[in-house]
């Protein structure tokens, strides 16, 4: 590979010791130089360099995603879009009946004996009216599944809910739900894990949607800037033909898994399995403690706003483990040195967490270091924040909930006190807990500039600023999605930050996040993603 230099526009190293930088050299897909001088003669210097001339865009270090679900980003181009605008146009149950119908006229879908759609969300429907079996049996005879924006609940057919052989006797699982309608009969809404019982054990063409959409998904991740992304939930058969696509070359970006699913343990005791192949690794083991708050599902320490519907007024969701059982699954993490990244949404989830993994590192003191993350960390209190510090805990916060979600936060789940503390930034910062911020994609779009956006500006849908004490700068929002996300995937060393010797992971970008009035962050476009010294992405047609 040859030497590359880079400058003539903002260089935003996510180092705080030089924050800019004139100049980035690059070779055989690394950093090998950092020009802090602005006064350097960098041709002279760097005399048969190819010459990368910014023209006045920005470069910063390639963002690295804190959580998302790549692999379920592949199988969206196989569904039906359910979501409400801009990403969609179902804005009600009517308008998702229609929009569901509209597309179904799409030959691509004439083949398929189940059909998916995932996106819808009552939190934008006027009445908030949760769609039902029967909705659903107005748009196809066939077997449906719609999935909500949250991912912790799917409303089926009458057809699919024939197909698993499941009738009105049906009981859920502690760990799970099941609606009804008024005439006692199912209304087709599962939540959490009674989902499983209902839909079909495996998609018949995983394998073969994967294969076929692995560049579009790719393309989801790298025209955002991003050069590390995650599978935050890698079932066992995801994770061999992941591995496959690593055999064949097929991945232009890192990717790391953390796995659930049967044979967990036998694939993370294998240390090849934690480095990476063909960019893929295991990075190690997902464990889910609750749901979702738009959903209802989270585990709160205090009643929800508006309970859920055939809930008592003291509702607050549930946990899915004992903490008996959770510390079984923790130890056996510790006696590995594996890493856990841990589904904890509400207050009472966290706390089961801080509580379980303070019992394991007593028996297994060395495995403090080994950085569990809280995944979410959506309501996270203060007192909660101290012992996440003492342990070693690290936040991942989905601050994308304060544009998507806010306004319903304030008026049907939290209220208005609890909701404007969700992902709470700066208060993470003050007491010294280290975090990254996401998007769950394909909960919400991936795009690192929005989630800076929300992370500076948090403002909902309506406009409102909620929670403003929270808000943090646009520089402490980059790092969120660079050096300190290295830190959460212990890459730290390799990956983060424009410094000499680390990995060539860059973007380029048409605006400055550090300059550009606050409420434009959203608006800046990634021109260039540049992995391992190469170009992967370059979008057309747009000039700094």
């Amino acid at each position: 590979m040859s030497r590359k230099i880079y400058f003539g526009g903002p260089i935003l190293t996510s180092d705080d010791e030089h924050r800019t930088a004139a100049a980035v050299v690059t070779e055989n897909g690394r950093i090998t130089d950092v020009i802090y001088d602005e006064s350097t003669d960098i041709a002279a210097l760097f005399p048969d360099a190819e010459k990368h001339d910014l023209q006045g865009a920005t470069l910063t270090a390639g963002f690295i995603d804190g959580h998302s679900h790549f692999i379920s980003g592949i199988f969206e181009d196989r569904m039906l879009n359910a979501n409400t605008s801009p990403l969609g146009e179902s804005d009600s149950v009517e308008q998702l009946i229609a929009s569901l119908k509209k597309q179904l006229e799409d030959p691509r879908f004439d083949g398929e004996d189940y059909l998916y759609a995932r996106g819808y969300d009552e939190s934008i429907y006027p009445d908030h009216r949760l769609p039902t079996r029967l909705d659903l049996d107005t748009v196809t005879s066939r077997p449906l599944a719609l999935t909500h924006i949250s991912g912790h609940n799917t409303v089926f057919n009458s057809a699919a809910l024939k197909a698993a052989g499941v009738d009105g006797s049906y009981i859920p699982p502690v760990d799970g739900d099941a609606g009804r309608l008024p005439d006692g009969s199912l209304s087709g809404i599962f939540y959490e894990n009674a989902v499983n019982d209902v839909r079909p054990k495996r998609r018949h063409n995983a394998g073969k949607d994967i294969r076929e959409g692995i560049e579009r998904g790719l393309l989801k991740y790298v025209s955002e800037g991003v050069t590390t992304a995650q599978d935050g939930g890698t079932g066992p058969e995801m994770f061999d033909i992941m591995q496959s696509l690593a055999d064949s070359g097929k991945l232009t970006i890192d990717i790391v898994s953390y796995l659930i699913g049967e044979n967990t343990s036998e694939r993370l005791a294998n240390a090849e399995n934690h480095r990476y192949h063909g960019h893929y690794r295991a990075a190690g083991r997902k464990i889910f403690l609750d749901g979702s708050p738009q959903a209802k599902t989270a585990w709160l320490s205090k009643p929800y706003k508006k309970t859920l519907a055939g809930k008592g007024s003291d509702y607050r969701g549930s946990g899915i483990y004992t903490d008996e059982r959770l510390g079984e699954i923790i130890s056996e993490a510790a006696e590995n040195g594996w890493q856990i990244n841990v589904h904890t949404n509400g207050d009472e989830a966290i706390e089961q967490l801080i509580r379980v993994v303070g019992k394991v590192q007593e028996r297994y003191p060395e495995w403090k270091n080994s950085r569990p993350v809280s995944i979410h960390c959506q309501t996270v209190r203060s007192d909660q924040l101290d012992r996440m510090k003492t342990s070693g805990i690290i936040a991942s916060f989905f601050v994308d909930h304060v544009f998507y979600w806010g306004d319903y936060h304030v008026s049907e789940i939290l209220g208005e006190e609890r909701a404007s503390r969700i992902s709470p930034l700066a208060e993470a910062i003050a007491k010294g807990v280290s975090f990254s911020i996401h998007q769950d994609t394909p909960v919400t779009k991936q795009s690192p500039i929005f989630a800076i956006h929300n992370a500076v500006n948090r403002t909902t849908r309506s406009g409102r600023i909620l929670g403003g004490e929270y808000r943090i700068t646009p520089w402490e929002a980059l790092k969120a999605v660079t050096i300190n996300s290295a830190y959460q995937l212990f890459e730290e060393n390799e990956k983060g930050s424009i410094t000499a010797g680390k990995l060539a992971d860059l973007v380029i970008l048409d605006g400055n996040i550090l300059t550009v009035p606050p409420e434009k962050i959203k608006d800046i476009k990634v021109i260039e993603t540049i992995k391992d010294g190469e170009t992967i992405y370059l979008r057309k047609q747009v000039q700094p």
